[in-house]
């Protein structure tokens, strides 16, 4: 009978000894588990944060319907991110700076993006969108004089098809200073803040710039010109509309053309370009932007 007891408290011992170690083997790879689970997740974590500081742009998402460009692009090496895991494939990257959105090319991409740069693509170079094409990018070192040239040439343009005899153009720019925080360009402008050495520009006096003389045979038989920047422009328009209607009675006219109405770039994003650039020069894209905006056409036109 003890003999009997003996074996039984042995087998009960081994039963509890066997359980033991299958808890603890349980345990130990809940244990593992977690352990694998949170170095999973740590990875995880760490390559969503360095998705989001790098925030590199794919092809597939550049290619898609809901992917739309950016108004500023920077044409870079793209050894720049060469070894930086998260931007392995990418065509580039995003940003913003001062609320406005950058798209950093790489230019080995600029050819198959399918966007037309003007004059052309250079790397480092950085290019505002054109106002009247969503696919064609202006280098902005020269976006300004291109934006004025336009201007010209349209203006003589109109003359041409309204059957003018001469029409001269004139630039008159304003003569700006520096007077921080009182006067905003639109309600695009930066606010004033303590983080920025922004500064503002109020006018003073208006000085004469360059000045345009063409002159036609003229005639009689105006057509409606096909405008541009001027689309929208009520003086342009009711000149259109007094020489094409009626019996052509009007000989001359001098038109006072504000260049507030037709930006090249706003001043926001000349700031932006500004800070990619690093200009600090008294002929920054910012200085550039509020010596156009202040300044003004007079178009004089003979018939």
């Amino acid at each position: 009978m003890e003999q009997n007891d003996n074996n039984k408290s042995k087998k009960a011992f081994q039963d509890f000894m066997n359980r033991a170690s299958d808890i603890g083997k349980k345990a130990a790879d809940e244990i593992q588990k977690g352990a694998k689970n949170l170095s999973e997740q740590t990875k995880k974590t760490i390559y969503e944060q360095r998705m989001k500081k790098y925030n590199p742009l794919f092809k597939e998402i550049f290619k898609s319907k809901q992917f739309k460009i950016p108004n500023v692009i920077e044409i870079v090496d793209d050894a720049i991110r060469r070894d930086i895991d998260v931007c392995d494939g990418a065509i580039g990257w995003t940003d913003k700076i001062n609320d406005v959105e950058i798209l950093h090319l790489y230019d080995e991409w600029v050819k198959d993006s399918k966007v037309t740069f003007l004059p052309n693509a250079k790397c480092d170079a950085v290019y505002c969108i054109d106002p009247f094409d969503r696919n064609k990018f202006i280098n902005v070192n020269s976006a300004f004089e291109r934006t004025t040239s336009e201007k010209l040439a349209e203006l003589e343009h109109i003359a041409y098809c309204l059957g003018a005899k001469s029409c001269s153009i004139e630039i008159v720019e304003s003569n700006t200073k520096i007077d921080s925080a009182k006067f905003q360009i639109g309600a695009q402008s930066p606010k004033p803040s303590a983080k920025s050495d922004n500064n503002y520009y109020s006018t003073q006096t208006d000085k004469q710039g360059g000045k345009n003389v063409s002159y036609f045979e003229g005639n009689n038989s105006p057509y409606r010109p096909s405008l541009k920047w001027f689309a929208y422009d009520d003086n342009i328009n009711g000149l259109i509309e007094m020489r094409c209607s009626g019996n052509n009675y009007i000989k001359s006219k001098i038109l006072e053309l504000n260049c507030a109405s037709s930006l090249t770039m706003s001043h926001k994003t000349a700031y932006a370009i500004d800070k990619i650039l690093k200009v600090k020069s008294s002929m920054s894209m910012e200085k550039k932007a509020i010596i156009e905006y202040s300044s003004k056409l007079i178009f004089e036109i003979e018939f």
